[in-house]
């Protein structure tokens, strides 16, 4: 096997690697996500019942917007992990799809010049 072969055969285990690695990403911050939303959905309910007892309970109000301002916090650091999550995944699919043209140009070359060796015309 000439080295061609083996360069093309390594782009393609690599596309292969970058791409279970970019859907590993993409399940991780699909996980990101949820967990944001459920921040979100907790910090909504805080405050709607810090919203009812606004003018009864007012020591109650404050605990109950600062625990919100807390799941807010949460929610900031969340948005820039699954940002980066997001962009990491799709930068490994490019990687991936990078490889795997280059494996198939390297093979398709390969495949082109045996063919013109054949013919007799190179």
């Amino acid at each position: 096997m000439e080295w061609k072969s083996w360069f093309g055969a390594g782009l393609l285990v690599v596309a292969l690697l970058l791409a279970g690695l970019s859907g590993f990403v993409f399940l991780r911050a699909s996980a990101t996500q949820e967990r944001i939303d459920g921040h979100l959905q907790k910090a909504a309910g805080l405050l709607s019942e810090a919203g009812a007892v606004k003018e009864t309970d007012p020591g109650r109000y404050d605990e109950l917007t600062r625990e919100a301002d807390q799941y807010t916090g949460f929610v900031e650091g969340g948005l820039d992990e699954y940002d980066s999550q997001y962009s990491g995944a799709w930068l490994f699919a490019a990687g991936a799809a990078g490889c795997l043209a280059g494996s198939f140009m390297v093979f398709f070359l390969r495949g082109g010049r045996r063919a013109a060796r054949a013919a007799g015309t190179r």
